[in-house]
């Protein structure tokens, strides 16, 4: 089985960009320039696969979810949502699938409106070295120095990851760091 459909979590409005809650997003954006939109999505493709975006606030992105797999005809198991991860250090990530959300609420509205949490999950670190809690940090802009690896490695690197899911999905191997690989 291969995954069809990467929908990358954020947050609209420029006040957003740049944020440590909006990292996948602001990532996806760095590589698709245009894109279709549906109601409460967009969406593009990469190669074989379609990579949607939220057009709703992330507390919602169980709407976007849903309208783009009844779109495209899609079970959750096809689909990864990637989103950012305060559990997990900045530029590291967890590829893993049927996991609760974590306390994380686009997480949750999705589980909620597509009624399982058996699919796929990109998650990218966004925590700080010296441990934060995520209400401290997620609305604000990023660090210079983590601006900084965001447009000199993560954006680099993200093509990668998004190369490794043309293989099915148990052939999927990805670093845990994509800052120095």
């Amino acid at each position: 089985m291969k995954i069809k459909i990467l929908y990358f979590l954020g947050n609209p409005g420029e006040n957003f960009k740049f944020t440590y809650h909006n990292i996948a997003k602001d990532l996806i954006e760095s590589k698709i320039k245009n894109w279709k939109s549906l109601k409460f999505c967009a969406y593009s493709s990469y190669n074989h696969l379609i990579v949607a975006k939220n057009l709703i606030f992330m507390n919602l992105s169980g709407l976007g979810v849903e309208e783009i797999l009844k779109e495209f005809k899609i079970r959750p198991q096809e689909f990864c949502l990637v989103h950012d991860d305060a559990d997990i250090l900045f530029g590291k990530i967890k590829f893993q699938f049927k996991k609760d959300s974590a306390g994380h609420k686009g997480v949750e509205s999705v589980i909620k409106k597509i009624k399982t949490n058996e699919f796929w999950r990109l998650r990218i670190g966004i925590q700080f070295k010296k441990r934060k809690k995520a209400q401290e940090f997620i609305l604000e802009k990023l660090t210079p120095y983590h601006k900084n690896l965001f447009e000199k490695k993560l954006k680099k690197n993200f093509s990668k990851i998004l190369d490794a899911f043309e293989k099915p999905v148990e052939k999927i191997s990805l670093p845990q760091d994509i800052l120095y690989n």
